[in-house]
């Protein structure tokens, strides 16, 4: 860039020493160089076409949602969002299902009980809906519950039980002598008679 004094000194226009400081504040204030020109014009297009391009892309999304109905979506995502928390609930219910059934399958296992249907029957009873409370991993009641069934169909043995037949396989047991059988004729058959 030239100065603006050489420029004029070159045009023979002899400016005083005492006026250069106003040009110079005067020509800052209204006027800029070539350069920054460039520089502000070049950010100024680039800028232009940043933006051109995100319209021209949200313009193109725009188009895709052309003739949609604003309502049907939201019903469809009420929809979806009431499927999930139906498919929640019922994987919940699957699995604390389970985990009651493993926990009444450990309890019947320590009781003795061994009768597949019996273990049903009991089981549906105890998880039905009006059966035992289940809290903190465990139903409430369930011994007394399973003594107050046992003595109605008795479907295991009680601590008691177990502790007497204990007591009668350690007694000792008293043998008679040995009792021969006599030999009884065996029926006779009769003969086939051929021809």
């Amino acid at each position: 860039m030239k100065n603006i004094f050489t420029i004029l000194s070159e045009l023979e226009i002899e400016v005083p020493d005492d006026k250069k400081d106003a040009i110079e504040n005067g020509l800052k204030e209204n006027y800029i160089t070539r350069a920054e020109h460039d520089k502000k014009l070049t950010k100024a297009e680039t800028d232009r076409d940043t933006w051109k391009e995100k319209a021209t892309t949200a313009e193109e999304a725009l188009k895709g949602f052309e003739g949609v109905d604003k309502e049907a979506y939201e019903k469809t995502i009420a929809e979806l969002q009431k499927k999930a928390e139906e498919a929640e609930t019922k994987a919940t219910a699957q699995i604390l299902a389970r985990d009651q059934r493993d926990y009444l399958k450990a309890e019947f296992d320590k009781l003795g009980i061994t009768s597949e249907r019996t273990r049903k029957s009991l089981a549906a009873d105890i998880m039905g809906d009006d059966g035992l409370k289940w809290k903190d991993g465990a139903f409430l009641g369930l011994s007394d519950y399973l003594a107050q069934e046992n003595e109605k169909d008795h479907f295991y043995k009680t601590e008691e039980e177990k502790k007497q037949d204990e007591a009668e396989e350690k007694k000792p047991k008293f043998t008679s002598p040995k009792q021969t059988i006599k030999d009884e004729p065996a029926e006779q058959k009769p003969i086939p008679k051929i021809w």
